[in-house]
């Protein structure tokens, strides 16, 4: 939905027609092509199927569910859903708005100020939280999801693809906190660490942070006077009490002066080397106790991924049994893929479990993640092709 400005800002009366015009291909996916056009005077965003999924029963009824939803979703910062027509060229089309704008990266790139980027994330979360409301979830809330008009930097939140579970709104068993985690990633420096059930919660903290830093001056103000009157109160003591601090310290000097200082400065050196090697060894310990642990999770790596393994294994025997000749075959064939889907899901989430175990600065932790893609991919790469294999 990103693109230039139009070159002009004026509607001449041969624009102002029902007939779709200038139709431009913007975008290929898998199994959708993202088509500009203008009607009306006004430029539309097409969403069709590609010519291969077209006739296919499976993509037109998901096309379906995904414009019903998108027409019932209304919300200032998401891109409105207009209608589902028939379009010569192009086929079944989703129409939905056209944004002038940028994507969230490019706009992160950008290097907005603060106060940009707690507006924009704050516009993230009205967004979420009314589709929240409606009991559903986004699922792939990711920067290219995520575009920022160029007039006045609001949020317009795309592709609601994921979202569609029932051709109508209702209440399914989607996790908020899906979302949730996914604007932790995008806004590391604005979005509160931890678990949050929804984002009521989430606003909860970021509520109570905000009063925190609002009366943090005051505390600090209040904490410097309370310095400053202790500090007038220990110096009327000291003065007070000098002379008896005075002799005292007479005392003390006449004392050390009789003893060895020599034997005090050995003394004082031993004691720092032993501190050392205190600290030496406790350091040796801890690191030695971290690599176990890294090397346990390794071997639980190892077995989930056998697990993962194997299950997919199994899907691709079970695709290969059947003859999609027979409906109801074709239609276990077809389910086959959600299985493999929830798998993926159910693996990624032990991934995320075991890889935030480890401290965000600690080198083990993009050591952990890379072995797991590594041997991740070797599952995708010699399964895929076999899970993929069309049969007659």
């Amino acid at each position: 939905m990103v693109n230039s400005p139009s070159s002009s800002g004026f509607i001449v009366p041969a624009d102002f027609s029902s007939e779709w015009r200038d139709i431009s291909l913007l975008q290929t996916r898998s199994r959708t092509q993202i088509y500009t056009a203008s009607r009306y005077g006004r430029r539309f965003v097409l969403k069709a199927l590609t010519p291969d999924t077209a006739s296919l029963t499976d993509y037109r009824l998901q096309q379906e569910q995904e414009f019903k939803l998108g027409i019932q979703l209304v919300h200032p910062n998401i891109a409105a859903t207009y209608s589902l027509e028939e379009i010569d060229g192009v086929g079944r089309c989703i129409v939905q708005e056209w944004i002038d704008g940028m994507t969230l990266g490019e706009w992160l790139r950008a290097k907005p100020t603060k106060a940009a980027r707690k507006r924009v994330f704050s516009q993230l979360l009205d967004a979420l939280e009314y589709i929240h409301s409606l009991q559903l979830v986004h699922h792939d809330l990711k920067p290219d999801n995520i575009l920022i008009t160029r007039n006045g930097a609001n949020v317009k939140l795309i592709d609601f693809g994921l979202s569609a579970t029932d051709a109508t709104i209702t209440s399914v068993p989607n996790d908020p906190r899906k979302d949730i985690e996914a604007l932790q990633r995008l806004f590391p420096d604005i979005c509160p660490k931890g678990h949050f059930a929804n984002i009521a919660a989430l606003r909860k903290v970021l509520n109570r942070r905000n009063r925190l830093m609002f009366l943090l001056p005051v505390l600090l103000s209040a904490i410097l006077l309370a310095a400053a009157a202790a500090l007038l109160y220990i110096s009327w003591q000291e003065r007070q009490s000098e002379q008896l601090r005075i002799d005292e310290l007479n005392a003390q000097i006449d004392a050390y002066a009789e003893r060895d200082l020599a034997q005090q400065e050995m003394q004082q050196r031993i004691d720092e080397l032993n501190a050392q090697i205190d600290a030496y060894e406790e350091r040796e310990r801890a690191q030695l106790e971290k690599q176990k642990r890294y090397e346990a999770m390794c071997a639980q790596m190892d077995s989930i991924l056998a697990q993962e393994r194997a299950q997919i294994m199994e899907i691709v025997n079970r695709r290969k049994s059947y003859d999609t000749r027979n409906p109801e075959e074709k239609a276990a064939y077809s389910k086959a893929w959600d299985d493999w889907y929830h798998i993926m899901e159910s693996y990624n989430m032990q991934r995320d479990s075991l890889t935030n175990l480890f401290d965000e600065t600690d080198p083990l932790r993009e050591q952990f993640w890379q072995r797991w893609m590594h041997l991740y991919m070797d599952i995708y790469n010699e399964l895929m092709p076999q899970l993929s294999d069309k049969r007659k």
